[in-house]
């Protein structure tokens, strides 16, 4: 019988780092629910919007 050994790159963060992307995510979660930070539907929508600006 044959065994093979399968190896998975995997990230691994520093905790604070992931505690401050939480923070980060919490944050534009609640800008995006309060209307403070624009969602565009696709990228087209993103430029066109730059480029008025």
């Amino acid at each position: 019988m044959l065994a093979s050994i399968c190896i998975m790159p995997v990230a691994v963060y520093p905790k604070k780092y992931l505690n401050e992307l939480r923070e980060e995510i919490s944050d534009v979660k609640a800008k995006i629910a309060s209307g403070e930070q624009p969602v565009f539907g696709s990228v087209d929508a993103l430029f066109d919007k730059l480029e008025t600006e």
